[in-house]
């Protein structure tokens, strides 16, 4: 009887057991990458399915993701240091293809499976990578959730203006 996501996370949660951990897939994709690198912190080579039923096959990296907190502004800012020395070449190459003055962000989607099945995401977040910083051997990448609303719409109250909101600052 195979169990749900739910439940299997809820029982993941509760009793802790030793031999099943999260593993973390970081995926990065733009327009003028040749292709999407999927990297993930096991050792070895390896595939998982992501959304719509497709597998893809995850490179090895020594990555480090601290997943955002919620700070004062609400601005949930993901900040990732992702080992290149392996992948050095190859993935300066890739970022060395999009161009500097360009509008659209490189997307990142970040997945957390469970080691014992690899086929459904317990999470995943889409987020754009808003800075890259490049030093030799390590790369430092700070990346939020898509902003769909940037334009400010509505109206700002203010005490002078509303004298009821005094009570509530």
């Amino acid at each position: 009887m195979a169990l749900d996501l739910e439940t299997r996370l809820r029982r993941y949660l509760v009793s802790a057991p030793q031999n099943i951990y999260p593993i973390v897939v970081l995926s990065f994709s733009h327009s003028a990458m040749s292709k999407t690198w999927h990297l993930w912190r096991e050792p070895y080579a390896g595939a998982v399915m992501i959304e719509g039923g497709v597998v893809v096959t995850v490179e090895p990296a020594n990555i480090a993701p601290v997943i955002a907190g919620t700070p004062a502004d609400l601005d949930q800012a993901y900040k990732i240091a992702l080992d290149t020395t392996d992948i050095s070449d190859a993935f300066q190459e890739e970022l060395d293809r999009i161009p500097l003055y360009t509008t659209e962000y490189m997307r990142l989607v970040y997945r957390e499976y469970l080691s014992d099945d690899l086929t459904a995401p317990q999470a995943s977040v889409p987020l754009e990578v808003l800075s890259t910083t490049l030093e030799r051997g390590t790369a430092g990448i700070v990346a939020h959730s898509p902003r769909f609303n940037v334009n400010r719409t509505g109206e700002l109250y203010a005490p002078r203006d509303v004298p009821m909101l005094r009570a509530f600052v």
